[in-house]
């Protein structure tokens, strides 16, 4: 949270936005059309604060943000600053979160990523334009909290030593895969963690597939099963699409639950679009101020430190997508070796913002893991652990508590923690606890449990003692 002391004469403005460079920008651009922004916060609770301490004459309120978003701090402002316009910021499309926001008392609404001009100009329409000199505010900073996210349990994944190489390209494929014989009374190979899931079983190998998913056995001896085909069938009272695929030896089964598919992808295209939209918004205004400005030295080093860090962000969420495309196709590479892991996890902080004071190491041996997949595993973690928890956050490297052969890196928060319902979900892919504030696409957790398997480790979730929520990636111990 920041809090400017200034002289009256200005349109004074407060902006609450979890994403600082955004703020930066706006900040930069507002002065220099003749406002002055009396104060800044990160999330909704301590923007009100904010307006509570300057009672401003505008207040640019972000929708999404953690601790509490926009729609609810909303009616707060409201109440505490009659007289003051506010004016709501959202990548989202002005329809839906439009129409909510301005019914429980917002004055307008702003499309992010709309030039610094254009944002300027509807500020102006709203409120009415009150020109004056630009304002050269002294700034008394006071850092204001960030949030962090939850992870669960892994499903372990369980393949039969007889599987063929094939299986383990699919065996880690966020849907349900069974393979089973390609003849009467079509015996299990092998079936993925999500199979397990879908089915509610763990079967022995060689159990007939009548035993494990009647309902699937039974459409598939009333089938013609001369090629590959697919149908619609019963599972655990759920409908689901299934795909049968032939190998040389075998028949692949692939099972997609039709009643949460379409929804599930809807969302995700929606969230992930915002996701992407927050840096290209700001990369796009840094580009802006740029070209139309001739700035400070200093000035110019901050907006490329803040290209570098939106840049990383975009990398991270492509990084997860491609993972999930490389986990369908079954293309997904793991590049083991043993190395450091403090190293890359000190690189990792930083690149988050975190200081080598958060990081505790009790255990040093090296890894035999892929320090890329390290970097983003651990930076899922810690992005979750922003957007989700409540600070400090710290990291400790430490050994397994019984076994041995593994490194554990603990991710921890203050923050409430992960609800006791949704944390059967936590790795589901695309899955999103219900009322969360803050944006995400769904994907990050699924990623880390995806890539902690492929090396032979796991991701875990269990509460703090006292409160917060404890993540923890395990990989193996170099000679383990």
């Amino acid at each position: 949270m920041t809090i400017d002391v200034l002289g009256s004469g200005t349109l004074r403005v407060v902006i609450v936005d979890d994403t600082a460079d955004l703020r930066e920008l706006l900040r930069h651009a507002l002065v220099r059309g003749g406002m002055a922004v009396v104060g800044e916060a990160g999330d909704g609770a301590a923007g009100i604060e904010v307006v509570r301490s300057t009672q401003p004459d505008v207040v640019l309120l972000d929708l999404s943000m953690p601790v509490m978003d926009g729609l609810e701090a909303l009616p707060k402002i409201r109440a505490l600053a009659p007289q003051t316009r506010v004016i709501v910021l959202s990548g989202f499309e002005a329809t839906q979160m439009a129409e909510r926001a301005l019914a429980i008392g917002a004055d307008g609404y702003l499309q992010k990523g709309a030039s610094l001009g254009r944002i300027l100009d509807q500020i102006r329409d709203i409120v009415g334009d009150r020109p004056g000199p630009p304002a050269t505010p002294g700034e008394v900073e006071v850092v204001a909290p960030v949030v962090l996210a939850p992870v669960d349990a892994p499903a372990h994944d369980v393949t039969t030593a007889q599987a063929p190489p094939l299986w383990d390209a699919v065996s880690l494929a966020p849907f349900a895969i069974l393979e089973i014989g390609a003849d009467p009374p079509y015996r299990l190979v092998s079936i993925n963690a999500a199979g397990r899931s879908l089915l509610c079983v763990d079967p022995l190998p060689s159990e007939p597939l009548a035993d494990v998913a009647p309902e699937i056995a039974a459409a598939i001896s009333n089938s013609r099963l001369t090629g590959d085909g697919e149908f619609e069938a019963n599972v655990q009272d759920r409908p689901v699409r299934v795909t049968l695929r032939h190998t040389a030896t075998s028949l692949l089964i692939y099972l997609h639950e039709i009643t949460d598919e379409i929804g599930h992808l809807r969302s995700a295209i929606a969230t992930t679009a915002h996701e992407i939209r927050g840096p290209v918004a700001v990369l796009c205004a840094i580009t802006e101020t740029i070209l139309e400005e001739e700035l400070e030295t200093r000035h110019v080093e901050r907006l490329m430190t803040a290209i570098g860090r939106q840049s990383r962000l975009l990398d991270s969420i492509t990084g997860d997508l491609l993972v999930a495309a490389q986990v369908q196709r079954g293309t997904l590479r793991i590049d083991s070796r043993t190395f450091d892991p403090i190293p890359v996890v000190t690189a990792v902080m930083e690149d988050h913002g975190l200081t080598h004071e958060a990081l505790d190491v009790e255990d040093r041996r090296q890894v035999h893991a892929d320090p890329l997949r390290l970097q983003q595993m651990l930076g899922n973690l810690i992005s979750n652990a922003r957007k989700y928890g409540e600070p400090p956050i710290r990291i400790r490297i430490r050994s397994g508590s019984e076994v041995s052969r593994q490194v554990c890196i603990d991710v921890e928060d203050r923050g409430p923690g992960v609800p006791p319902d949704f944390q059967p979900q936590l790795f589901r892919e695309f899955s999103r606890a219900g009322g969360t504030v803050a944006a995400g696409s769904g994907l990050g957790l699924n990623v880390v449990q995806t890539l902690a398997q492929a090396q032979g480790g796991s991701v875990s979730y269990q509460p703090r003692v006292g409160t917060g929520a404890v993540f923890t990636l395990s990989l193996p111990a170099a000679g383990g």
